[in-house]
């Protein structure tokens, strides 16, 4: 495939949805080229679902896949193992190779939703770090301080909470960066939660000789509730979800970020979302908004005709209240957990499959026109659920 140099769209690569590129010029000048670039996106297999603020980086390889750009995917099999520690406050939990194996088989399918199977390889860390010498590995470690470690806001704060902070953790950027060193790239991407390891490539190729790597800091997808997206806060909305959880997902997001999932998930024109946002500034409500919004994520990941269903499923839950007349009513004590209110009274089977629930965005408050995210819900008002797509039950606190 012909390397694309078209200026406009490579402005766009480097500015839309990016928080910071370091080696900007030197990126700039090689997409200008014409050269074929090797981008590389390293990822810690530490879970099986990936969610919308996954897509923000892989929407931007798919950007670089599209001007005729190769990119490499790098299963950190041994990484993992070390686990990353950038936005932990305590000891992450470890991960053994069979969890790892496990977890690697649904990410690539989900992997390659967003992002072109053609024009992809994919590595696993483990091929160079399993030889790697002791010798070669303290070489790497004079390129840091402790000082510079100590940057780390987390490790920061655990050191002066008197929390463990251990060897394999100070290791995990190092290693990370030798995988830049082993495959020679010229470009990284990550989050901004990412940035001091995206540096590490860039500081550790020049000691083997090897040309640094630019690396660009993505910005951060909020979930549902205006927090980063993540698992641990249980506000994202899975790259798996069926079209109605989807889109319902979509439309639980408060209304404050919707320009940013515009910017960060689709290809909207920034020119189109700049006019949305003046529309909003007039008195337009932001809802018109969000359904295009909701519509257009849906559509890339299902096809616009299941975007459309979705939207008229919708409608008729939420907008025309199509509610039925009837429906199970279950009485019980304010400040008890949902969960336990919806297991006991046989609305569902179990904690199990309420988590599942609503991982899946399957659990929607008719009422607040909302999609229930919180595992831990307790029961502090009367509440109109639709669980799932048929079932419905009023839950009425005495």
């Amino acid at each position: 495939m012909k390397v694309i140099t078209d200026e406009k769209r490579i402005e766009e690569i480097l500015t839309r949805g990016v928080h910071d590129i370091f080696g900007r010029e030197e990126l700039k000048k090689k997409l200008l080229s014409g050269k074929k670039l090797h981008v590389k996106l390293g990822t810690d297999v530490t879970g099986r679902d990936l969610h919308l603020g996954h897509s923000v980086i892989h929407r931007k390889l798919r950007d670089l896949q599209e001007l005729g750009h190769q990119v490499t995917l790098i299963i950190g099999d041994f990484t993992t193992i070390v686990g990353d520690h950038s936005d932990k406050v305590d000891m992450r939990n470890e991960t053994n190779e069979k969890e790892i194996a496990e977890n690697e088989k649904t990410y690539k399918s989900q992997f390659f939703k967003t992002v072109f199977k053609e024009g992809t390889k994919i590595r696993h860390n483990s091929e160079w770090l399993n030889k790697l010498t002791i010798k070669k590995y303290l070489f790497m470690t004079k390129a840091y301080s402790i000082q510079q470690m100590f940057d780390r806001e987390t490790f920061k704060k655990r050191f002066n909470e008197e929390k463990k902070i251990g060897f394999d953790e100070w290791s995990y950027p190092i290693l990370q960066g030798y995988d830049s060193v082993i495959l020679k790239c010229d470009l990284e991407l990550g989050g901004t939660d990412q940035t001091f390891n995206l540096l590490a490539g860039r500081k550790l190729m020049p000691l083997f000789g090897v040309e640094p790597q630019s690396a660009i800091a993505m910005k951060l997808l909020l979930g549902s509730d205006g927090k980063p997206m993540g698992k641990s806060l249980q506000n994202y909305i899975p790259i798996v979800a069926d079209s109605d959880n989807m889109y319902g997902g979509v439309m639980s997001i408060v209304d404050d970020v919707i320009f940013d999932y515009f910017e960060l998930v689709t290809r909207v024109p920034m020119n189109e979302i700049e006019k949305m946002k003046v529309e909003v500034k007039k008195g337009e409500n932001p809802m018109k908004f969000k359904k295009i919004l909701a519509k257009e994520i849906v559509s890339f990941y299902h096809e616009e005709k299941k975007a459309e269903e979705a939207e008229k499923n919708w409608e008729n839950i939420f907008s025309k209240k199509e509610i039925p007349e009837e429906m199970e009513e279950i009485n019980c004590s304010g400040g008890e957990l949902l969960s336990e209110v919806l297991v006991r009274n046989k609305i569902i089977e179990s904690k199990s499959e309420w988590k599942r629930l609503i991982l899946g965005n399957g659990v929607h408050d008719l009422e607040k026109n909302k999609t229930i995210t919180d595992l831990s819900l307790k029961i502090t008002e009367n509440l109109t659920l639709k669980i799932g797509k048929k079932r419905f039950v009023k839950i009425i606190k005495k």
